[in-house]
């Protein structure tokens, strides 16, 4: 998802993008360059986070903000929609996510996420209905999905959580002057 500050808090001037028809490849990389450092400077401006990342920490979210989100705020952050939170909702929740971080309650509640991940069973490969071998027009041989055993990791897997994402994701909230989800 990329979620974007809808009136951030800047510190400096955002770089700007030269014409790439007829920019040489140095200015290209410079200005890409210039931009990943304006974002990184100006935390209110932009929050990177890929689908797989971003779900758990977006779930989290919904879950200890449950009093500033409405359930249309929660579905719609699932979305890459353009939605808003504004700024009096992100001001809450960068208060909310503040605290949570201090008690020590995100880190707890990784822990205890990793420990749910760990100890899910695997389920049957649907890639070689369990079989182990794949004889289709990608794979001939032994199924690449689940090494030959007939059971693969549960999907579930695939969605990590970490308290040092909810950190990133307060501190962007705190200067985000509210923010959209695209």
């Amino acid at each position: 998802m990329d979620v974007y500050g809808e009136n951030p808090k800047l510190i400096s001037a955002r770089p700007v993008q030269p014409d790439f028809g007829d920019a040489t490849q140095e200015e290209k990389d410079q200005y890409f360059n210039d931009l990943e450092e304006f974002e990184r400077t100006n935390v209110g401006y932009y929050f990177r986070s890929n689908v797989w990342w971003w779900r758990p920490l977006w779930m989290y979210v919904a879950d200890v903000c449950s009093d500033v989100l409405s359930e249309e705020d929660v579905e719609a952050g699932h979305t890459n929609s353009g939605y808003l939170i504004d700024e009096e909702q992100a001001e809450k929740m960068a208060q909310i996510l503040q605290r949570e971080l201090i008690l020590g309650n995100t880190l707890e509640y990784q822990k205890e996420y990793q420990d749910e991940l760990d100890n899910l069973e695997q389920v049957d490969c649907d890639l070689c209905n369990t079989t182990g071998i794949r004889n289709d027009k990608y794979v001939q041989g032994q199924c690449n999905g689940c090494a030959g055993t007939g059971k693969k990791d549960s999907f579930a897997k695939s969605y990590p959580f970490d308290a040092e994402n909810v950190q990133e994701f307060q501190r962007f909230v705190q200067a985000s002057g509210g923010f959209r989800v695209c």
